[in-house]
Order: structure tokens, then C-alpha cells, then sequence
């Protein structure tokens, strides 16, 4: 580590300590192991190369300080590898959770695109709901005009009512299909419904 008080090249003395490269020596502090805070000389490398010399200039601690450096630094690396370990931890619990969230938002809008699905044909049922009631009401109306023109005739008059009695019962269940119809609509559109608030509230839990 560096040092203010240790640092610097070592020229002390008229023959000042050079290592096997023949370069002054540099001065050095260590800070790691039995040798934590001991002072060393080592090569100064040069150009990014070094020929590995150390030279101590402190004795080494005595034995028991030596073994609970050496056990600082055991517990050191330990809490080091397991916070390492729950960073992992926490960033693959994250892009799971991101998975789920992007699984959910799938859904939503597939859930929506349902919705919008039932709600057009809701349209179109009803639409078509209109036009039956209008032409029962043409139906009706075309009935009494008939009874009105063919009052002269019994016998006309009791055919023509039979065939709009017939229209007219055929016309009630048509309606009455499409009255079922429009109960399966509004059904699923409340599935559909319960489904979204179902989605959305995990979803607040989530970002909660």
C-alpha cells in the first residue's frame, strides 16, 4: 500500500540497496497477510517489468500477531467472497424479477387485446340486436297494413296471419338467441375484467 511516511526510492547510504536488475530499490509497505504493515524494498519495475526482488527492512511480527492477521484476513476474504456472493444473488434475483414483470405485462396485454376483442363483437351483437327489433317492428307494421288491405278476405286474411305469426315467433328466437348471446358477452367481458384488476394489483405488489 502507499505510504507518505515509506515511499520514494531508497538512496540512503553511498551504496543504496539495488535489486537483480541493478535498479535502485523502491520503497514499499505491505498490507496483506503476517506482513501487514511492514516495511520492504522491491525492484521498481521498469517498463512494466519487475524482476521479483523484496528486500524486509522490519522483522515479522511475533507468531500470535502473525496468525491473527493471518485470521483478520481469512475473515476479511470470507465477508469479501460473500458479499460478492449476494451481489450475484441480488443481481440474478433481479432479472428474474424483471422476467416475471415483462411475463406479467405480457399478459396484460394479451388480457387487454381480449377485452377489445369482446367488446367489438359486444358492438356488433347489438348492432344486430337493433336490426332484428327493426324489422320485427317493419314486420308488425307490414302485418297490419295486410289486415287492413285483406279485411275483404277471411280466408287471405287468415293465411297472411299465420305467415306473420310464424315471422313473428321466428323473429322472438332470433331475439331471444341474441339476448343469449349478449349474456355470454357481457360474461366473459367480466372474466375479462376480473382478470386485469387481478394482473394489475400484482403488479402494484410488485413495483411496491
Amino acid at each position: 500500500m502507499y505510504d507518505s511516511d515509506y515511499c520514494g526510492v531508497a538512496k540512503e547510504g553511498p551504496n543504496p540497496i539495488r535489486c537483480r536488475c541493478n535498479a535502485v530499490a523502491v520503497k514499499n509497505v505491505a498490507f496483506e497477510g503476517c506482513w501487514t504493515d511492514k516495511r520492504f524494498l522491491s525492484c521498481p519495475g521498469e517498463d512494466g517489468e519487475s524482476c521479483g526482488f523484496v528486500h524486509w527492512v522490519d522483522d515479522v511480527w511475533p507468531d500470535s500477531l502473525c496468525k491473527s492477521l493471518l485470521k483478520l484476513w481469512d475473515m476479511y476474504s470470507e465477508a469479501k467472497d460473500g458479499r460478492v456472493r449476494d451481489a450475484l444473488n441480488r443481481v440474478e434475483a433481479k432479472f428474474e424479477f424483471e422476467g416475471e414483470i415483462r411475463k406479467l405485462q405480457t399478459d396484460l396485454k394479451k388480457a387487454q387485446d381480449e377485452l377489445k376483442v369482446v367488446v367489438e363483437e359486444k358492438q356488433v351483437t347489438l348492432a344486430l340486436k337493433a336490426k332484428e327489433e327493426q324489422a320485427m317492428i317493419e314486420a308488425n307494421d307490414e302485418l297490419e297494413e295486410k289486415k287492413k288491405l285483406d279485411a275483404s278476405s277471411s280466408n287471405m286474411h287468415r293465411c297472411m296471419r299465420l305467415k306473420a305469426e310464424k315471422d313473428k315467433e321466428k323473429l322472438k328466437d332470433e331475439k331471444r338467441k341474441l339476448e343469449h348471446m349478449i349474456a355470454d358477452l357481457l360474461s366473459q367481458k367480466e372474466k375479462a375484467k376480473a382478470k386485469i384488476r387481478k394482473i394489475k394489483d400484482f403488479c402494484d405488489e410488485v413495483y411496491l
